[in-house]
């Protein structure tokens, strides 16, 4: 049994004849691991920076979506016929607001379709429009009447 604890001692080398090597990381290896750290940083910060802005952006557009559907509601509740475009700016959801209304004949002279944009105002500067909405306008005190349809372009006389 001697021997075998002999052996296991003498296999072993003390701490102070380890070359230094074998103590630790080259500067290559720290600089390697340094390189490939930092790229990874980049890509996880674009890909952050990316995301965020998304976010921002259909945050924008749901808003904008709501603000023309309030729009809209405004129109049918005030009863409101529209016989020319309309252009204002409002404050709602926290955010300036361009919206702009733009009508047009439909099929009947008792119906009128009105299609409303809606640009954020940031620091006094209109974007580009991020939503708009189509609505068809009736005016009461127009009787509809019925249609023709046969008169329509594509339909049989």
């Amino acid at each position: 049994m001697t021997v075998f604890s002999k052996s296991l001692t003498t296999g072993a080398k003390p701490a102070s004849s380890m070359s230094k090597r074998e103590k630790g990381f080259t500067l290559i290896e720290v600089m390697v691991a340094l390189a490939i750290l930092a790229v990874v940083a980049v890509a996880a910060s674009r890909a952050s920076s990316a995301y965020l802005s998304s976010v921002d952006v259909l945050r924008t557009r749901t808003l904008a979506h709501f603000v023309a559907q309030n729009a809209a509601a405004d129109l049918r509740i005030q009863d409101t016929w529209l016989t020319a475009n309309r252009t204002q700016t409002i404050n709602a959801q926290g955010r300036d607001w361009q919206v702009v209304m733009t009508v047009s004949d439909a099929i009947t002279p008792a119906l009128k379709k009105v299609n409303i944009a809606i640009a954020p105002i940031i620091e006094g500067q209109t974007r580009p429009v991020v939503t708009d909405i189509d609505v068809l306008l009736s005016n009461s005190k127009q009787e509809i009447g019925s249609l023709d349809l046969g008169s329509v372009e594509g339909g049989n006389p």
